[in-house]
């Protein structure tokens, strides 16, 4: 039987190919670090530890028939297709896990079982994880359930048989979705289509399993690998930072130069994903050994579009702001500190440069310094570049929460005026803006340095970062003597 025909007949349906655009897919069979869920405990459970039969009140049937008990395990009831249940005792957000244990491999043919989340139509429609056997070939798969047609949403992850006790988990974060075996995520991908709904089980053939629980989810960050320079990788799922995982890479010191404060340094990237063809901020850093002569971590964080750094009123998915002070920030000092007094410290170029002033006018008891180079402070206008639009959605969001106007400086300038928390410099593309945003800065009273107007490329690596760190650094030293 081919491939095709096969997954055909797993649930008696024809499984359509999805539009490439509809989603983007990460196959990611991580080395993961244990993740506790960040917003909140488990908030239901069943461990079926009682007498055979129905699963019970907690839990509502699905169209297709329900699940049963048979000696403390859950089993499907549908020999030739599929049957479920959906935990309908409480009311659950979008972001939601559902998570179960095997009990063993001993399935057949065409069998599978798998956690359930956004449950809604009585089962109709829903995203389900599956542990398919697949005569005795067994993968892990990732579906959309809508109005009962599937639709898979990535690639399967071929595995070995899963023994007892191995938990899958598939979580539903803002758009993004994440199936997990024992922690560690194995398929990643975004869909938009579900929001809502119950998280759940279900089962095709007479496929068993052990303990279920399900609850709230939300920002996660778990570990992926370290290359031979220091470099740590991580997976970070957001419901602000979303369609799909993003990756945030950390570099930590080894040999700080003695007597220098630890401190953080985050690295806002000028484009989307891992692009670089401005060059790597982060491996700029490493190049310099930054994180050693200032005794700093360094965060990169990566966006799905070109990051501006704004909240997109008309996309829940693109709230880059939200992500950067109300997730990022608390994740990087809770797990990151080492003294508890670090400074967050901002650097960018283009239109990093320019987030960077946003976010430290904005929130000047979150970030400490900031230091922007060649940036279009000028930009009058949401949609001026190609693809500032974006993120900042509209004109008048544009106006009111970022444009670098002198009503907005004036704003936020007086935790600015008693010492340097600002430096800014060169230019290749933008001298006018910066020397513009010099003068602005200057008539609200911001205290702030800038170097002698330089002319270089527009990369990372064209010389502007080691007088940017200087001036942090000796702006640090100064705040705190």
């Amino acid at each position: 039987m081919t491939a095709a025909r096969l997954r055909k007949s797993i649930f008696s349906v024809r499984l359509p190919l999805r539009a490439l655009m509809a989603c983007c897919c990460i196959l990611l069979p991580l080395v993961a670090l244990p993740q506790p869920h960040a917003l909140a405990a488990t908030t239901a459970s069943d461990d079926f530890d009682r007498a055979n039969g129905s699963l019970g009140p907690n839990w509502t049937d699905i169209a297709d028939g329900g699940l049963a008990i048979s000696n403390d395990e859950v089993t499907g009831t549908n020999a030739g297709g599929n049957s479920g249940d959906l935990w309908t005792a409480d009311t659950f957000s979008s972001n939601q896990f559902s998570q179960l244990t095997l009990t063993s491999t001993q399935e057949t043919g065409t069998q599978w079982i798998g956690p359930v989340v956004r449950g809604q139509d009585n089962g109709l429609s829903c995203y389900v994880g599956i542990y398919f056997w697949n005569y005795g070939n067994p993968e892990l798969m990732l579906f959309l359930r809508n109005n009962g047609n599937w639709t898979e949403l990535a690639s399967a992850y071929a595995t070995a048989p899963l023994g007892a006790g191995t938990e899958l988990e598939l979580e539903a974060v803002g758009n993004t979705l994440v199936f997990m075996e024992d922690g560690t995520q194995v398929i990643t991908t975004w869909d938009d289509t579900l929001t809502g709904g119950a998280p759940g089980i279900m089962a095709n053939g007479l496929a068993k399993a052990g303990d279920w629980s399900a609850g709230p989810s939300g920002f996660q960050v778990s570990y992926v690998s370290t290359t031979s320079n220091g470099i740590q990788t991580y997976s970070m799922v957001s419901a602000n930072n979303g369609y799909g995982p993003q990756t945030l890479r950390v570099l930590q010191p080894t040999d700080p130069t003695p007597g220098v404060p630890h401190n953080f340094l985050i690295v806002l990237p000028v484009e989307p994903g891992m692009g670089d063809e401005y060059g790597d901020g982060l491996e700029t850093m490493q190049s310099l050994n930054a994180q050693n002569q200032y005794n700093l971590t360094i965060i990169e964080p990566t966006f799905y579009i070109d990051p501006w750094y704004a909240n997109n009123p008309d996309d829940p998915n693109l709230q880059y702001e939200t992500f950067m002070t109300q997730e990022l920030v608390p994740w990087i000092k809770q797990n990151l500190a080492t003294t508890g007094n670090e400074q967050i410290w901002l650097i960018g170029f283009s239109k990093s440069g320019l987030g960077a002033q946003d976010l430290i006018l904005k929130y000047p008891n979150l970030f400490t310094l900031a230091a922007s180079w060649d940036f279009p402070a000028d930009i009058s206008s949401y949609d001026e570049y190609s693809d500032s639009a974006a993120n900042y959605g509209t004109e008048a969001n544009f106006e009111a929460g970022y444009e670098l106007s002198q009503s907005f400086i004036d704003e936020y300038a007086a935790p600015f005026q008693a010492n340097n928390r600002i430096w800014i410099g060169g230019y290749s593309l933008y001298e006018q803006d910066v020397s513009d945003y010099d003068g602005r800065l200057t008539t609200a009273g911001i205290l702030h340095s800038t170097e002698v107007p330089t002319d270089a490329a527009h990369s990372w690596t064209s010389g502007w970062v080691p007088l940017a760190l200087a001036a942090l650094a000796q702006d640090s030293q100064n705040l705190s003597s």
